[in-house]
């Protein structure tokens, strides 16, 4: 009786990990998904409507700021998060391929693209003193917005698919 009682406890125990995992998983894309759509459909219309120095000083304090734990832990956060969940889903097939595709559409469409092309592009602008900024506009924000665009549709689609997976849709 005893050894049933541990196997069950340990399994409960495993389940509520998962389940905890998976709903951190949920907020972090969730909300990553959102905070790139809102700037897609919302902030970068009104940067749009700047001069081009106001542009470039309001990008660079949005870059300063945005630089936080709490956006590091629910940006970067599902790099650790999405693997574990995956992994802990193995045994749910359909789970299992919901979190594994969601999984590679994050890292692959919102991680390395903002990795390898926003941020190279908000280093170059921070390095920029007040009498440089002309120019902005070409080399910065139309490739930052083309590839912020991207990035955007494949956090939505990873968190669809997310979704998906727990039933939701």
């Amino acid at each position: 009786m005893r050894a049933y009682q541990k196997k069950r406890i340990d399994e409960i125990i495993k389940l509520m990990i998962y389940e905890i995992l998976l709903t951190l998983v949920i907020i972090q894309v969730g909300l990553t998904a959102g905070l790139l759509f809102i700037f897609s459909i919302a902030v970068n219309p009104g940067l749009a409507r700047l001069n081009e120095e106001e542009y470039y000083r309001a990008m660079k304090f949005i870059n300063q700021v945005i630089l936080n734990p709490i956006f590091f832990i629910v940006f970067i956060g599902p790099i650790i998060t999405m693997p574990l969940v995956t992994y802990l889903s193995r045994n749910d097939s359909n789970m299992f391929i919901c979190t594994l595709f969601s999984t590679i559409l994050y890292f692959i469409g919102v991680i390395l693209i903002t990795s390898f092309k926003n941020v190279p592009l908000n280093n170059r602008l921070e390095k920029l003193n007040a009498e440089e900024f002309s120019g902005v506009l070409l080399w910065y924000k139309k490739p930052w917005n083309f590839w912020h665009n991207i990035r955007t549709f494949f956090g939505i689609v990873s968190f669809l698919i997310l979704s998906i997976g727990i039933g939701v849709i």
